[in-house]
Formats: C-alpha cells, sequence, structure tokens
C-alpha cells in the first residue's frame, strides 16, 4: 500500500537504504537489517520507543515518515489516568458509537441538555454517556475529555 501512495506524489520516492532520509521498517532495532538511514521509523512497534508507530494505516506511516525526515521525533504519548497511572496513548479503551456521538458534541461545547435533545435521549443517561467517557479516557472533566478526544483523533472533526 505504502508503494501506491508513494508513487503519486512528487516529494516521496523509494530510495536505495544508503540514500534514504528515513528508513520505514517493522523490524526491531536489535535485529539490525537497517543501515545507512540516520532516521527510522519503525511501524507496529508495541514497545514505547521513539520513532514508532502502532498504526498500520498508510497515510498515517508516511505524515510520521515526512515528521522525522524533517528532522522531528516521534514520542509515544501517555495519558495520565486515576491514581497517576500512566498509559501508553495507544491503551486507550475504544469508544462505542453513542459514546463517539456524545464525543462528538462534547468536542463542539454541547451541554448534556443539548447533548440529551440532539441524540433524544434524556439528561440522565446523557450525563451517564459524559461520565462513562471521562472514566474511559482518564480525564478529569469535561475540557480534558475533549483535549484528549482531539489529540487522539477519537472523533472526525
Amino acid at each position: 500500500m505504502l508503494h501506491t501512495l508513494i508513487a503519486g506524489r512528487h516529494d516521496l520516492y523509494e530510495a536505495d537504504a544508503e540514500e534514504a532520509a528515513v528508513t520505514i521498517t517493522d523490524r526491531p532495532a536489535a535485529l539490525g537489517g537497517v543501515t545507512g538511514a540516520h532516521r527510522v521509523l519503525r511501524v507496529g512497534a508495541d514497545e514505547a520507543r521513539r520513532n514508532a508507530i502502532d498504526s498500520l494505516d498508510p497515510g498515517l506511516i508516511l505524515a510520521a515518515a515526512m515528521l522525522i525526515g524533517a528532522g522531528y521525533a516521534l514520542e509515544r504519548e501517555t495519558v495520565e489516568r486515576a491514581g497517576n497511572e500512566r498509559l501508553p496513548a495507544s491503551l486507550l479503551p475504544r469508544l462505542s458509537q453513542r459514546e463517539r456521538q456524545v464525543a462528538e458534541l462534547l468536542v463542539d461545547g454541547a451541554s448534556n441538555k443539548v447533548i440529551a435533545r440532539a441524540l433524544d435521549i434524556s439528561v440522565h443517561t446523557a450525563k451517564f454517556h459524559v461520565t462513562a467517557i471521562l472514566e474511559k479516557l482518564g480525564a478529569r472533566n469535561r475540557a480534558d475529555a475533549v483535549s484528549i478526544i482531539l489529540r487522539e483523533g477519537l472523533v472526525a472533526i
């Protein structure tokens, strides 16, 4: 898939390993096999390492490679949960379809009453969904939840 995306771009091309600005690999550093490139993007990495991305989405991989090629470093984000526990962002719980609908409305700044009207549910049920989202994300309040939702791309804006 990456080959197809690269073929349509004038600013990206497949280079020899010795002259590549960024090497994209799924091999751990311990295995070697990646030489010559001074910047490496590891795809599908399951450890919290620098310049590693869990996503297999070709668009995200290319975006990460372009950032690394421009001199930026990718750091695994962690999210503070209750009790000061920090988890890799990739381990955040997934939102249900209804929770994603509520999250979209939260991002728009909707109150529980507005959420209830928009989704044709009771205010109590809206409050229940908001509380569930806050707990799943480990957010301290609505604003913190919106920040996490946007940073993690949990809803489309």
